[in-house]
């Protein structure tokens, strides 16, 4: 019995060594790191940036990277950082528009779409530690050929919805054929105002994306 108390004790203190809770909340996972430069780096890194957008929040500007090969840890800067990519995904620093406040917060958000890609599509993931209701939730945010490289536009900001026939097929003005089936509302090619299915969102903008990379 005793032997089992102390197994049970054990277990309960251990920590993982690493874990990923989202793109912004990560302790010394194995990435390959993107830099301004063009350079990159494999290594551990740790943020803990998901409170950064909080009421109470401390902001810390850096995050924490062990280079491969060296025996110490770096504050890097986020005015350093392109992205990261973990495993097959790359998550890269913008400014994202959280509560329709015009109030920007620079976090790591998930690409969904090609490198090349005219329009990008981004994905937030929250795992709650970082909101007033602390559940997790996906967000979404485009960027455009013309934008910054920082800035984005958060998918149910005013400039997409209401509307998001009329002012989604403004954006892809230039492929006809495209832009008439999003204000036709054909299925598919249509947001409905006040919509909550959060991944039904992401399928038509992935949809109409992908059809606009391949507009002649």
């Amino acid at each position: 019995m005793k032997q089992a108390l102390c197994l049970l004790f054990f277990l309960s203190a251990c920590k993982p060594s690493s874990f990923f809770i989202s793109p912004n909340e990560v302790h010394k996972e194995k990435v390959v790191l993107y830099l301004n430069n063009h350079l990159k780096e494999n290594g551990e890194i740790s943020i803990s940036m998901e409170e950064n957008s909080s009421m109470n929040a401390v902001y810390k500007p850096y995050i924490q990277f062990f280079p491969e090969g060296k025996s110490t840890e770096e504050k890097i800067s986020l005015n350093e950082i392109a992205g990261y990519s973990l495993d097959s995904d790359f998550y890269v620093l913008k400014k994202v528009e959280m509560f329709r406040d015009d109030i920007y917060n620079l976090l790591f958000v998930k690409r969904l779409t090609a490198e090349n890609s005219k329009i990008q599509l981004y994905e937030l993931y929250e795992s709650g530690r970082g909101n007033a209701t602390g559940e997790s939730k996906y967000s979404y945010f485009l960027s455009f050929p013309s934008y910054g490289p920082l800035k984005t536009l958060n998918t149910i900001s005013h400039q997409v919805v209401p509307m998001f026939d009329q002012k989604m097929s403004m954006f892809v003005s230039d492929c006809p054929a495209l832009a008439n089936k999003i204000k036709a509302k054909e299925k598919g090619y249509f947001i409905p105002f006040g919509s909550f299915k959060t991944f039904q969102r992401r399928e038509v903008l992935m949809k109409i994306i992908d059809e606009y990379n391949h507009c002649n």
